[in-house]
């Protein structure tokens, strides 16, 4: 496959990346779920409880949520990236390919973490690949 087509293909998973980790941020203000909590958890009354160490993540996903205000940021900077308005096309800092691949790196990292945005983690990491593939 030549890079324009794997351009165009990493273009259209980093649209639906963008939308989707922004729809589930949304679900995640009123859903708050730390992703990770049966990794070291125990059974509890309520279900997993999860460990004292991811009390961090807990206390920043759950009682705050910050990962769900950063996750609906990076799902709109990438639609806003990806989609954008015609005055933003002439900047050069748009076409570049080492930005999107950072910025969509981060975006499945922070992902990762809030139990709705996990499987916009996986599409932010194949939009990655697709982007690295085509950047030549």
């Amino acid at each position: 496959m030549g890079a324009l087509i794997w351009y165009e293909w990493a273009r259209l998973l980093a649209l639906t990346s963008g939308a989707y980790v922004a729809w589930a941020a949304m679900w995640g203000f009123f859903y708050r779920k730390y992703f990770w909590d049966f990794v070291g958890g125990s059974l509890g009354p309520h279900g997993i409880e999860p460990p004292s160490g991811a009390a961090v993540f807990v206390k920043l996903i759950v009682d705050l949520p910050v990962f769900q205000i950063v996750n609906l940021v990076n799902g709109l900077l990438t639609l806003a990236l990806e989609w954008p308005l015609p005055h933003i096309k002439r900047y050069k800092l748009y076409g570049s390919h080492l930005l999107r691949i950072v910025l969509y790196f981060w975006s499945a990292l922070v992902a990762a973490f809030v139990y709705q945005t996990v499987m916009g983690t996986i599409f932010y990491l194949v939009a990655v690949l697709a982007y690295a593939r085509s950047w030549r």
